[in-house]
């Protein structure tokens, strides 16, 4: 239903138009007014777009929709379906704690880039290091619905990105010396659990990331060439449940070749789980049967390993490092026994070379270092 009137203005006649397009989720009549057409065709042309609009998409493109019904769209239509299930839960997530509370319930019309402005800057004040990529994330949001013409304005595009007033200085890279991976080992080993034993060797003699290292089957096991296919890798999806996925990036897929020490354990490791699965009820003979799993034979929860870490240096008094240092620490002594980037890069799967070379950089400062000491103690004047 619309009704077309004509008015006047010192600069001639035109057009307004009334009109009611459709019921919105509420029940409640949706009707639009807007003025300044030429000709009453061009107010009745424009009137017939909106409806079509509107039975389309459910949405009038003039703003007048509320950030979350812009970011819903945006998340189920287009966001879910380009990225992997832990990818999108975890940016669900951002948006529930860091963006949907400062804009959810405004209409996007009522939105301006002033307020954006202050919201970057107040993430950034926050302490909150990924406040680039939740302004980048708006962004999108507002992108999309430019392009599926449910708004007209991209307000958080037009801000700046504020910078960091103190020097930012380069991430510390953790990692065990040789001695003390040696000793965690040790004392790893004598905790009397061999699956958290073997965990921590493989993760500190291959690299693998946690996920990958829970993600792998026994099948991705040669025991014959002594290597080791990552194909897969574990995360969490939404409501924290358990996925497998694909890995990382594409250089994370590859076959690495494994010492025989370790391979030698992986296959005392496989002995004991199955017999430990046998007195428990479960076939654990299944090629697809997890090298590491849950007491009731299931994915193991990426917690456990970081309980398994501080149990054991808790138990001994060891220097606590993350999970993911014993892939820096694999970096370290390989640089140290004389592997090069490029041999290190590829085991590890790096899609970027950064990581590969700080570390490489601190292991030949410290080998200078003790070239310029065993120099000294030599010559002795």
């Amino acid at each position: 239903m619309a009704t077309f009137k004509q008015y006047k203005t010192k600069s001639g006649s035109y057009w307004e138009v009334f009109a009611s397009v459709g019921k919105n989720t509420n029940g409640q009549a949706t009707r639009m007014h807007k003025r300044g057409f030429k000709t009453k065709k061009e107010a009745q042309l424009w009137t017939s777009n909106m409806q079509v609009s509107y039975e389309k998409q459910g949405y009038i493109s003039n703003n007048d929709i509320t950030f979350t019904e812009l970011y819903n769209k945006w998340f189920k239509e287009e966001y879910k379906q380009q990225v992997k299930e832990s990818t999108w839960a975890k940016t669900a997530d951002i948006f529930r704690l860091h963006i949907t509370p400062l804009l959810g319930s405004q209409r996007v019309k009522s939105i301006t880039v002033a307020q954006c402005q202050t919201i970057v800057h107040n993430w950034l004040k926050q302490g909150l290091k990924q406040y680039r990529r939740f302004r980048t994330y708006v962004i999108s949001v507002f992108d999309f619905g430019e392009r599926m013409e449910l708004i007209t304005r991209n307000p958080m595009a037009k801000t700046s990105i504020p910078k960091q007033k103190t020097q930012q200085q380069a991430p510390k890279v953790e990692f065990y010396e040789k001695s003390e991976l040696v000793h965690f080992l040790e004392c790893a080993y004598d905790y009397d659990n061999p699956q958290a034993f073997m965990l921590f060797r493989l993760l500190a003699f291959t690299g693998v990331r946690r996920g990958e290292a829970l993600a792998l089957q026994w099948r991705d096991v040669n025991f014959d060439t002594g290597e080791i296919t990552i194909n897969k890798t574990q995360s969490l999806g939404e409501n924290w449940h358990i996925v497998t996925q694909t890995p990382k990036t594409n250089s994370s897929y590859r076959t690495i070749t494994t010492d025989a020490k370790t391979l030698q354990w992986l296959h005392k490791w496989r002995i004991t789980q199955a017999r430990q699965y046998f007195e428990l009820g479960y076939n654990a003979k299944s090629p697809k049967q997890l090298v590491f799993s849950s007491q009731d034979n299931k994915p193991l929860a990426p917690s456990m390993p970081d309980h398994w870490n501080r149990s054991i240096c808790k138990a001994y008094d060891l220097r606590r490092i993350k999970i993911h240092a014993f892939r820096h620490t694999f970096c370290t002594l390989s640089f140290e026994a004389g592997a090069s980037v490029n041999e290190v890069s590829k085991t590890l799967g790096h899609a970027d070379l950064k990581i590969t070379q700080q570390i490489y950089l601190h292991v030949t400062k410290k080998q200078k270092n003790e070239a310029a000491s065993k120099l000294a103690r030599y010559m002795d004047i």
